[in-house]
């Protein structure tokens, strides 16, 4: 399908633009860090060599952005990151340390590298837009260039195009509270973060995509079914983010030729799930009633 809700694999969505694309490489830089194509029994039989990904809201090895990251990097495909700013010097200082070094771990024995990772934080399309105490604020001090449309910039300057862009980010600040005691600015945080964020990444990074491209998020049953807890107008953000996906699938893919999918893969503990504050029974619902339910599944598991 070019454009829809998908329920199933990542790799099945995100990867086949590699097949897709197979006799299109991107031009090397010398100063880029060398990716390797995975080994015969790991990941896809899928080749990305060349290709270029931009994985927007990767803070930790737990959640669903590494996962697919770790997907691309078995496949040859060159990762980039954005990471939300407050978080990104625990996240490099970790990194560098190597306590992500287990999880890095490719099928060939060795660690997934990302080619740079960019400062980002979705919730602002340009620097006009960030408010005077998030100038200011300490947890941003040091970084630059971290606005969707400054993030895209730094990235077209470094890399030229990408082939590949990930949206999986969302905040919902008031997610604990039922819809009936949301308050306005809550729910229009949620919709900023979880969901409009979708349209500014891609409004700003679809013009250096390659043709035949791939743009996908992440979403979550909420979006469709009534589950009760999961509040703060997140279940709209991620209502809003099914709609907009159909919508940018027809327009990006007529403006730039290329595909727009989101992903529903189901509960998941990461450390963002965490403050749902009922992740767990959300997950014990899930095994409950799926058909294979021997154990929760893992982010990397749900990638085929």
């Amino acid at each position: 399908m070019s454009s829809a809700i998908a329920t199933h694999s990542f790799a099945a969505n995100v990867l086949r633009v590699g097949a897709r694309n197979a006799g299109r490489t991107a031009p090397s830089r010398a100063n880029r860090m060398t990716v390797r194509a995975a080994a015969s029994n790991g990941g896809l039989a899928i080749d990305l060599r060349g290709k270029k990904a931009f994985v927007a809201g990767v803070a930790d090895d737990q959640g669903f952005g590494w996962a697919i990251s770790k997907c691309l990097a078995e496949a040859g495909c060159e990762v980039i990151l954005g990471t939300w700013v407050p978080a990104l010097n625990i996240f490099e200082t970790s990194l560098r340390r190597g306590k992500f070094d287990e999880s890095r771990k490719l099928s060939d024995g060795t660690l997934m590298e990302f080619a740079k990772v960019y400062p980002l934080d979705a919730v602002f399309d340009t620097y006009d837009d960030v408010p005077e105490e998030i100038r200011t604020n300490k947890r941003y001090a040091g970084n630059e260039n971290w606005t969707v449309a400054e993030c895209a910039a730094e990235v077209a300057k470094d890399f030229g195009t990408i082939d590949i862009l990930v949206h999986s980010l969302a905040n919902g600040p008031e997610v604990q509270k039922p819809l009936l005691e949301t308050s306005r600015n809550g729910y229009l945080a949620a919709i900023s973060a979880s969901s409009y964020s979708k349209v500014s990444l891609l409004q700003r990074f679809g013009p250096i995509m390659n043709k035949g491209g791939a743009a996908i998020s992440l979403t979550y049953l909420a979006g469709e079914k009534i589950i009760p807890g999961y509040g703060g107008g997140m279940s709209s953000a991620k209502a809003a983010l099914e709609s907009d996906t159909q919508v940018l699938a027809y327009e990006a893919g007529r403006k730039w030729g290329i595909r727009v999918n989101t992903i529903s893969a189901g509960p998941l503990g990461s450390r963002a799930a965490k403050a749902i504050g009922f992740i767990d029974d959300m997950i014990n619902y899930s095994m409950s009633n799926a058909p294979l339910a021997e154990k929760p599944l893992t982010a990397m598991e749900v990638r085929v």
